[in-house]
């Protein structure tokens, strides 16, 4: 990257004076920052944390994180300065950091509630009794393995409280929002022999890996769970890993997993690609209408077989675009891969769904005849932007959040990059942070997990520093072009059939991906 500077040293005033009223303040020890960037704060005693997510309760603005320790919520009242408000640990996981995952938890902002998933490799247990790479029998399986979803009230964030008892799944690492968290899926981890009734699979490799189960969550103390899972036959056929659900602005749900990202609608009338009728779409049984894998090496993704898409998103409203793609034909993923050296690992993504549109490929797709999206770019720090790459030899991207066309990104080891995407096909970084450790207690080296933009300022969740606040300056790529983000991003869901001109009535289909006029 053009222009950056390794700061390790106090910032001079004048140079970065930041707006409003907040002080810039020293980088920590170790510290690589682009000039792009100044440093604002680190929270104190937030370490362990996993991500987390902005709402206004009663006219004040909170953070609500979850992490080892559970659940946290925080007064942003200053943004630059949050205060912590209260922290619940729900009771059956042993330890003050005994919960695992929830790695994208879930708020829903009208009724004030976080849906947090809990991972069978939680520690309330021996974790070699909850193994996650499909080698323990149902004989042998410990019991407490258990896993689900919590659903805990942060309609006073000062006083955190559980509704419900557990939702046991057979399925637990993430949970997300569907229909306004009428509905939430449920998916991950990997597979245990005693759910060979989803198919073959190979431990660590294809077909390793749970589908997402349904639950109705309209009554939070009452939920109801679908007997029967979805997003199946995901990876060319065969049922694999389902690990994170984004749905768009036009109420689509794209799921992430191993097999690459799928796209379904959830109402509407639309044809089913695997029975090629029309029906209606629902939560419990959507339609599969776009996605796919990508390709293997420097278009697509990193390694052969691998083709795990970590987390996406779909940005609507023209901000990201490519030349001779249609709008709003551009997805964003990350793949999570660990293979080293460094620049072998997992990048982010830039794909065309459009040759995906009605989602014949992906649903016809089979190792011997694959379908995939077409990739338009990719970026990795070691491969990109080396002389910003930390001293590290395993790099994987891991989560992002999208502020218009400008991606706050959080990778392990690399720390936070800012990546600028308005041109899909030419992904841009333009700023960077990263800690290599002067003390493990005191100043760790970075391990970072999520971002989450406010404003001009994106704060960056890390597991071993905690939360950490910086501001992305002005300038072509700064506050002017941001606007915050808030979650979930789809307040409403306006998804509906779309008929097309010169089809039989019947006949439903998604021609430009886009939400019917109203």
């Amino acid at each position: 990257m053009r222009n950056t500077v390794l700061v390790l040293a106090i910032l001079v005033l004048g140079v970065l004076a930041p707006a409003a009223g907040a002080a810039a303040a020293e980088p920590p020890p170790g510290a690589a920052i682009s000039d792009s960037l100044e440093y604002v704060a680190r929270v104190p005693d937030s370490s362990m944390i996993v991500e987390g997510k902005f709402d206004t309760v009663r006219g004040r603005e909170v953070l609500v994180t979850t992490g080892r320790y559970g659940f946290k919520t925080y007064d942003v009242s200053d943004p630059t300065q949050p205060k912590l408000l209260d922290s619940f640990q729900p009771p059956e996981v042993l330890g003050a950091n005994g919960f695992w995952q929830d790695e994208d938890m879930e708020i829903d902002v009208k009724r004030k509630l976080i849906i947090g998933a809990l991972d069978p490799r939680h520690d309330d247990v021996d974790q070699a009794s909850c193994p996650g790479l499909g080698t323990a029998s149902a004989k042998t399986r410990n019991p407490k393995c258990r896993s689900g979803f919590y659903v805990i009230s942060y309609a006073d964030p000062a006083n955190l409280r559980q509704i419900g008892d557990l939702v046991e799944l057979p399925v637990g690492h993430t949970t997300s929002c569907i229909d306004g968290c009428r509905y939430v899926w449920t998916g991950g981890p990997a597979r245990r022999d005693d759910l060979a009734f989803l198919g073959p699979f190979t431990p660590g490799g294809r077909g390793d890996g749970r589908p997402i189960w349904v639950t109705d969550l309209r009554d939070p103390a009452h939920p109801k769970t679908f007997p029967a899972p979805i997003d199946l036959g995901r990876n060319d056929g065969l049922t694999d890993y389902s690990h994170d659900v984004d749905v768009d602005a036009q109420g689509f749900a794209w799921i992430s997993g191993r097999g690459g990202l799928l796209g379904y609608a959830t109402r509407g009338k639309w044809r089913d690609p695997r029975t090629d009728k029309v029906r209606r779409a629902t939560p419990w049984d959507p339609v599969l209408v776009a996605g796919g894998g990508l390709p293997d090496g420097d278009g697509g993704v990193a390694q052969p077989q691998t083709d795990f898409i970590h987390n996406s998103t779909r940005p609507v409203g023209g901000r990201v675009r490519a030349a001779g793609v249609p709008r709003d034909h551009v997805a964003l993923m990350t793949e999570e891969d660990f293979t080293e050296p460094c620049d072998q690992g997992g990048r982010i993504v830039a794909a065309d769904i459009t040759s995906s549109l009605g989602g014949e490929g992906a649903a016809n797709s089979t190792p011997e005849h694959p379908f995939r999206m077409t990739a338009l770019d990719s970026f990795h720090p070691a491969r990109n932007a080396p002389d910003s790459s930390a001293p590290i030899t395993e790099c994987s991207a891991h989560y992002f959040e999208v502020s218009g066309s400008t991606l706050a990104a959080a990778w392990y080891g690399e720390g936070l990059r800012v990546i600028d995407a308005s041109n899909a096909r030419d992904l841009r970084q333009v700023g960077y942070y990263y800690v290599t450790g002067t003390d493990a207690a005191t100043n760790p080296s970075s391990l970072s997990w999520d971002t989450a933009w406010h404003g001009d300022l994106v704060y960056l969740f890390d597991m071993d520093r905690g939360i950490e606040i910086l501001r992305l300056k002005g300038g072509p790529h700064g506050s002017a072009r941001l606007a915050t983000v808030r979650e979930p991003r789809a307040r409403s869901d306006r998804l509906a059939a779309v008929r097309v001109g010169g089809l039989t009535p019947d006949s439903f289909v998604c021609p430009l991906f886009e939400a019917p006029s109203s």
